[in-house]
């Protein structure tokens, strides 16, 4: 009896593996075989009900309809779909097209998976996925696009029916647990319910994983800045002269001692500059010079973006410029005037990140230190 037992567990089991509904009808007979005389006609009757419910779950997943349960007979809706688009778009403002998309996303429902820089993937639902998709579009001028589309009906459908098996044999397990004689029987029953279960609890997250990607679809948007259209600096105005030296780190008259940035540290505190430091070879100074001819910060940020915008991918985020050098290393540079500058005195801050790698990791220092700054 328990040789039989341990053999008919294994050989049971091994055909839920092969194929959901054949493996369904060979537990109930190992069921059937190892039940007392008076309750075998009891479980041959629900052996085949049970049979007949597995079958007709899997015709469910070859039709044209799906089903959303584990019953035959609950309502059927249309195929599950899962989308995915991706998008790649050239801008003067490639994270401001990405913030635009994300509030967008957001308002629809949807959520970001991940993001950095000219970069962002999101989920979106399927109902709104082709009206953000064509939106997105009008953002930038579209380099490349592409929409796939992956039916998970039938996943759906197959999961559903193992794991209706499954749960069908745990109970099966339960029950011969509740009649067996010996130590041995006990400890093979105990060893297949923990087996099963674990088997179980697969199929629900697969079962919610398919469920999530029929309600949500994605969408990889790669912003990248348009290339700057070269054209001279046609109005040679004295006064902005000094504009070509920031990029070179120059400290144009008083060195002006702020915060020393997280992760960076500071590398020179003289009369003639001030200066800090990040292990990513990132550097920030400021500095402060005559407001001469006299004009608001916002004055000089913008006067800034006209003049660096015909030589680097230039743009004005949270009232500081950063400037792209255009080729396949960029360096990055952020340029503000802080807002305690007055009529008779500019006051500048410039960080230089060597790699768009070191803007990632050093930014969000920086900034928060000319937040305080202001």
């Amino acid at each position: 009896m328990k040789l039989k037992l341990v053999f008919l567990l294994a050989i049971s089991f091994l055909l839920f593996a092969c194929g959901p509904s054949k493996a369904h009808i060979d537990e109930m007979s190992l069921s059937y075989s190892l039940a007392a005389p008076r309750d075998k006609a009891m479980m041959m009757r629900a052996a085949s009900v049970e049979s007949a419910d597995v079958v007709m779950a899997m015709d469910a997943g070859a039709g044209d309809m799906f089903l959303m349960g584990s019953s035959a007979g609950s309502a059927r809706s249309q195929r599950m779909v899962n989308y995915t688009g991706n998008i790649s778009l050239e801008s003067s403002a490639p994270e401001a097209v990405i913030d635009t998309v994300v509030q967008r996303a957001v308002a629809k429902g949807g959520s970001v998976n991940n993001r950095r820089n000219g970069y962002v993937s999101l989920q979106i639902p399927v109902a709104q996925f082709k009206e953000i998709f064509d939106y997105i579009l009008t953002l930038g001028r579209a380099i490349n696009k592409n929409l796939h589309a992956s039916d998970i009906t039938d996943a759906y459908a197959d999961n559903a029916a193992r794991l209706r098996i499954s749960e069908s044999a745990l109970a099966r397990l339960h029950d011969l647990l509740k009649v067996a004689k010996s130590e041995q029987e006990k400890l093979a029953l105990l060893k297949e319910i923990q087996r099963v279960s674990e088997q179980i609890e697969q199929r629900k997250l697969e079962e919610k994983d398919l469920l999530r990607k029929a309600a949500f679809s994605t969408i990889n948007l790669n912003v990248r800045n348009e290339p700057p259209k070269f054209m001279p600096y046609s109005t040679n105005i004295k006064a902005f002269e000094w504009f070509k030296q920031l990029p070179n780190m120059h400290s144009f008259g008083k060195p002006i001692k702020l915060k020393v940035p997280q992760d960076f540290i500071e590398t020179e505190d003289s009369r003639k500059k001030w200066s800090a430091a990040s292990a990513l070879n990132s550097e920030f100074i400021a500095f402060e010079r005559k407001n001469n001819p006299q004009g608001t910060p916002q004055f000089w940020i913008n006067a800034m973006h006209t003049h660096f915008k015909t030589i680097f991918n230039s743009e004005i985020k949270e009232d500081i410029l950063r400037l792209q050098s255009v080729g396949s290393e960029p360096v990055v540079y952020y340029i503000t005037v802080l807002k305690s500058s007055d009529k008779k005195t500019l006051k500048i801050a410039v960080a230089k990140f060597p790699s768009l790698e070191a803007e990632q990791k050093n930014s969000d220092a920086v900034k928060a230190v000319l937040k305080e700054a202001k």
